[in-house]
């Protein structure tokens, strides 16, 4: 339990009350709405910052649904002006200097075709992997220490690329050595100089077919062993201190995470999808997450799977 002082208890009641005698926070329609800014503050704050998703269906797990089958909006009531956003709005409200910033579906859309139309994508298109392709522009920002978990052939990873630009601190593991040969012609193709690691980052032995990876001390019928390569090798191979993660490795991340810990060191921001089968391996990640200070920052369903609904998250480091 942790014994809160009398003098930081007093000022965020203080922040709280202020917050609320300037800002008022609605959810719903026109005439019809319901004063969400309690739950706001008491839910979706983090370090000074609330966050309110976009989509009816995540704004309803905090808000509820007063008006079922109807796409709502947020009102925020500042300053005797009233501002309107819809479902496709994720909005970001500073408690302290009441920073309004909102970023929409649409922003984030025209951004990724804008990046998309100046690269060049030998063996698939850019049409797949989309949703991971929107979480990378809407969090990096160009300067961060990127380590990619499963780059396959390229389509999240050249967009990383050119977000990064000229920053030379990104890594990009794929296992398949056929599949690391088409990723290191895209990354050529477009004249981008980062990492290619063909390896699993695993301290296993570990065999594969096609998209499976399974642990195994023996090679089974119709599976070729893959190399692998432990976070200690990583780090002295390429000499980066990581900050952030980006997984799309077949379930994978659950093992790494159970062997390897000290992976989450420096992490500040982790972009992932949930391909996993078993609900108790994403339940596991999820509690090691929280116990080191991580929170959800958004959320979108798709995929397949247990975590259907949550298939593709972005966590960040409180």
């Amino acid at each position: 339990m942790v014994v809160m002082s009398t003098k930081i208890y007093i000022k965020i009641i203080f922040n709280y009350i202020i917050f609320n005698c300037i800002m008022i926070i609605l959810y719903g329609i026109e005439n019809n709405t319901i004063d969400v800014t309690d739950i706001c503050l008491a839910k979706l704050e983090i370090n000074n910052t609330i966050t309110i998703p976009s989509g009816d269906l995540m704004r309803a797990q905090y808000f509820t649904d007063p008006i079922c089958g109807v796409l709502k909006s947020v009102f925020i009531m500042h300053n005797g002006n009233l501002m309107s956003y819809d479902h496709n709005s994720t909005i970001k409200i500073n408690t302290i200097t009441n920073e309004i910033v909102s970023t929409s579906i649409s922003d984030i859309n025209n951004k990724t075709a804008n990046i998309q139309n100046q690269l060049r994508l030998n063996y698939g298109s850019f049409n797949d992997e989309l949703p991971e392709q929107k979480m990378a522009v809407r969090y990096l920002t160009g300067n961060e220490k990127v380590l990619e978990i499963g780059g396959n052939i390229g389509r999240n990873t050249l967009i990383i690329a050119h977000i990064l630009g000229t920053n030379p601190n990104f890594v990009s593991l794929e296992s398949d050595p056929d599949i690391a040969n088409q990723l290191i012609e895209n990354r050529n193709l477009n004249n981008f100089n980062f990492h290619i690691e063909n390896s699993a980052l695993s301290k296993r032995k570990l065999i594969q077919r096609h998209w499976e990876t399974m642990v195994s001390d023996v090679l089974l019928d119709g599976y070729k062993w893959i190399n692998t390569i432990t976070l200690d090798e990583l780090n002295a191979k390429y000499n980066i201190e990581f900050d952030t993660l980006v997984l799309d490795c077949e379930g994978a991340f659950y093992y790494i995470l159970m062997d390897m810990p000290e992976i989450l060191d420096n992490i500040k921001l982790i972009i992932m999808e949930n391909d996993y089968t078993d609900i108790t391996h994403k339940q596991y990640i999820d509690s090691v997450l929280r116990k080191n200070d991580f929170y959800v920052d958004y959320v979108e369903g798709g995929g397949w799977g247990p975590c259907y609904n949550n298939f593709f998250e972005v966590w960040k480091k409180q």
